[in-house]
């Protein structure tokens, strides 16, 4: 089975800072697991890193068998990232972010995709608001279902829970 994510030998310098060393990480289809560390620990450059968003300058990084490197199309497609900071249009409904986000990935006539993700998130009363009116936990559930929008097969998520309301205590 091919691994979701698979990070060799990730290195990764600003200036004289060293903030990723022979970094190694497999993380096989259908597991979970959490990238945890204080600030300045390198969370954010190796998912950049692994996202295509920053160039390594050493290393191997590949999505769903996808040299991130060499088939950046389809390690991107397979790839869902959810961001840390709150990133939005305030004058789009919560329905137009998502076919919006769709767009960017050649994906049309996902109307029910998106009802599904709506549902699931418990967006599904508030999709046609306005981004602006909502509570910062939906605006993070919108973030989530952005990530999802696009039928990623790998999804590290950052801070993903953090205000978004989805935990529940049993």
């Amino acid at each position: 089975m091919t691994a979701a994510i698979e990070i060799h030998g990730a290195d990764k310098r600003f200036g004289t800072l060293h903030a990723l060393k022979s970094v190694d990480l497999t993380v096989e289809a259908g597991d979970f697991f959490a990238l945890l560390g204080p600030n300045g620990a390198g969370k954010t450059t190796l998912i950049n890193l692994l996202a295509g968003l920053s160039v390594p300058d050493a290393g191997t990084f590949k999505v769903m068998g996808f040299d991130v490197a060499r088939d950046y199309q389809q390690a991107r497609r397979s790839l869902g990232v959810v961001p840390q900071e709150l990133v939005f249009d305030p004058f789009f409904t919560v329905r137009e972010t998502l076919e919006i986000q769709s767009g960017y990935f050649g994906l049309k006539h996902n109307d029910d995709w998106i009802d599904d993700i709506l549902f699931n998130l418990q967006l599904a009363d508030k999709a046609h608001a306005n981004m602006r009116t909502l509570s910062g936990g939906m605006k993070r559930r919108v973030l989530i279902a952005q990530a999802l929008d696009e039928l990623p097969q790998a999804l590290p998520q950052r801070h993903i829970h953090a205000g978004s309301g989805l935990i529940q205590n049993d």
